[in-house]
């Protein structure tokens, strides 16, 4: 049987390299709208933040160490020749929706002071890179009723807009709807890669959106001197004090025992992480990296697209190969510095894949968990259910990205090693 990035491209899921003739013409028109000033890509960063004070009629945006990160954001897109006016547009709207978030929040804690006592009990977080079943595991440990884990119209819009419970949330999913059509009829490939729906549970980086603290930025945007300061200057202490506030707003409103956190991105700032939330249960997946990075460029390269009009796969595939490097090197020091093996548990793709059920149990008695009667029948339901991007859904090819398997292993010899890493393509 053929391995997937041994496929012919006609048969990869991401396909085209650039826009359609439909998208060249919204671009089009898009840059004719720019041009006559009307701002709908303007990327200041002052007239963002006033614009968003405007739209929330809001003025505190709280502790202001976010404003350098949303400079250096839009100084690294406005550097950027190759942005689209589409891409213009959609990184102007998405920071005005991290703004407008940011004011809501502050304002949150001013109406509801006793948020800010919003316990935050031993979050399970699963990391691990992309495509290593953080997603799968995720959803096995939020299963009992004493858990949950944050579903994408909540990570998109933390704070109610709405007092009535029932409408609140049918008005933020029917944001969270609209936003995923624009990004499905951008990008139609997304489901089979990696479906999102408003309801699914998703990885909670868009909580740092409103600290300008992400590195998302740099992997799904390619802007990579934002990147390169945000992992060699920024101080994350902060980005995650601010993420833990929101987590106290969505708990606030539906209270349980623990939340099941999954984010690639908690790789590269574990110190951070920990220091925020000091008894966290860290369950940290493991694949042979060729599979991981192969996967992520091929999902990535829709992102790219969409910005730039079109992409280069080889650019891709050396850059997120470099950074997968580098975060899975900065997470083994920070672990060693740590020195606590108890606050950490490693999940084998493999064993999760074949036992799914013992490694739920596993984890629950490494970090002393309930592991309930009806544990087993919750993870059988849920693996019963289908989903667009089942395993084998989404088509890749490594070439295509220059990734080849033993030039990649000898970069991630010391991850490889230390964790016993099985490697299918050697």
């Amino acid at each position: 049987m053929a391995l997937p990035f041994e496929r012919s491209m006609s048969e990869v899921t991401v396909e085209a390299e650039e826009y359609s003739f439909g998208l060249k013409m919204l671009d089009r028109l898009a840059g004719g709208v720019e041009g006559l000033g009307v701002g709908i890509g303007d990327l200041d960063p002052d007239r963002l933040l006033a614009k968003a004070q405007r739209r929330t009629r809001l003025r505190d945006f709280g502790d202001p160490s976010f404003e350098p990160y949303l400079r250096r954001l839009m100084e690294a897109a406005s550097s950027r020749p190759d942005l689209t006016s589409i891409g213009r547009v959609t990184l102007r709207q998405s920071a005005l929706r991290a703004l407008a978030n940011r004011l809501y929040v502050e304002q949150y804690f001013l109406d509801h002071p006793s948020v800010s006592q919003q316990p935050i009990e031993r979050p399970i977080f699963v990391l691990g890179f992309p495509r290593t079943g953080t997603t799968l595991l995720q959803n096995l440990l939020r299963q009992p009723h004493e858990r949950r884990a944050l579903q994408f119209w909540e990570l998109t819009t933390p704070c109610p807009v709405h007092p009535d419970p029932e409408t609140d949330r049918a008005k933020r999913i029917q944001s969270t709807d609209r936003m995923l059509a624009a990004a499905y009829l951008i990008a139609p490939e997304m489901g089979a890669v990696h479906e999102i729906r408003s309801t699914t549970a998703e990885e909670c980086w868009p909580l740092f959106f409103s600290s300008f603290a992400v590195l998302n930025y740099d992997l799904q945007s390619g802007l990579r001197h934002y990147g390169d300061w945000l992992l060699g200057e920024a101080d994350m202490v902060g980005p995650y004090r601010h993420y833990k506030r929101q987590l106290q707003i969505l708990l606030h409103q539906r209270p349980v025992q623990n939340l099941v956190l999954k984010c690639p991105e908690h790789l590269w700032f574990l110190d951070s992480l920990l220091e925020v939330f000091p008894d966290a249960c860290v369950v940290w997946t493991h694949r042979d990296p060729m599979d991981s990075v192969a996967s992520y460029c091929s999902l990535i390269s829709m992102s790219w697209r969409m910005l730039y009009g079109k992409f280069s796969a080889a650019r891709i595939g050396t850059h997120i190969q470099h950074r997968f490097q580098e975060g899975v090197e900065r997470a083994m020091d920070a672990r060693r510095r740590i020195n606590d093996e108890s606050r950490f548990f490693d999940v084998p793709f493999s064993s999760l894949v074949k036992n799914p059920k013992g490694t739920v149990r596993r984890i629950h008695e490494h970090f002393d968990l309930r592991h309930g009667p009806e544990m087993d029948g919750l993870v059988d339901g849920w693996l019963q259910q289908r989903r667009a991007d089942k395993r084998g859904a989404h088509k890749y090819r490594a070439e295509r990205y220059g990734l080849e398997a033993e030039a990649l292993y000898s970069k991630f010899e010391r991850y490889i090693r230390e964790f016993d890493i099985e490697l299918r393509h050697r």
